[in-house]
């Protein structure tokens, strides 16, 4: 299993049997060019402009936007509920963690994660070979508590997503932050500094 970041929480994951699946596809408006994408599968954690839009993806994929468990094109994918904020969605709502499974190897993609998981979301989580999590504040967590969560959770590689980028059309913290904690509290874990694949 491999993934390439389009930008912002969006992903493309693919596994060995050629399934291909994509999180929280960004809008047009929030200011990322998206490749033609086919997938067999979305995953949608939370249903705001900037991560469910769906349209910009081809082929005919099943939209997985609920935490319970199911099956699709080699990937097995498990749902978390959480929220998008530190006040159990008072601002913002709801929120999904998505664990994906394929190829003997578990991603997780946070979504927009406002706070830190409770005790038996971390120990179901933890462990994991990759975290997508976001660390650029202001609608999230920002980049120290992000930093928190990856210790607890303590994945093999964490990715930092949802950040300031030049192409962004709204504020958020820069990666720096998240970079800053990581290297004022050293863990044992790999920070995959996400990379856009350049346009041909």
């Amino acid at each position: 299993m491999n993934y390439t970041w389009l930008g912002h929480s969006t992903f493309v994951i693919t596994n060995d049997v050629g399934g291909v699946l994509v999180t929280d596809p960004v809008d047009a408006g929030s200011g990322f060019d998206l490749p033609r994408v086919i997938a067999d599968v979305i995953t949608v954690s939370h249903h705001h402009f900037d991560h469910d839009a769906v349209e910009r993806i081809g082929g005919h994929p099943v939209v997985k936007d609920t935490p319970e468990s199911a099956a699709f094109k080699g990937f097995r994918i498990t749902g978390y509920p959480a929220f998008h904020d530190e006040v159990r969605g008072a601002k913002r709502g709801p929120n999904i963690l998505f664990s994906i499974e394929a190829d003997g190897q578990r991603f997780v993609h946070c979504g927009d994660l406002g706070h830190i998981p409770d005790e038996a979301t971390i120990a179901a989580l933890h462990g994991c070979d990759v975290l997508m999590l976001p660390v650029g504040g202001i609608f999230t967590v920002d980049g120290k508590t992000a930093w928190e969560i990856a210790k607890r959770i303590a994945p093999k590689t964490v990715v930092p997503m949802h950040f300031a980028v030049p192409e962004l059309k709204f504020h958020l913290e820069p990666l720096d932050h998240f970079l800053a904690a990581a290297k004022a509290d050293p863990a044992p874990i790999v920070i995959g500094l996400p990379v856009r694949p350049k346009e041909d």
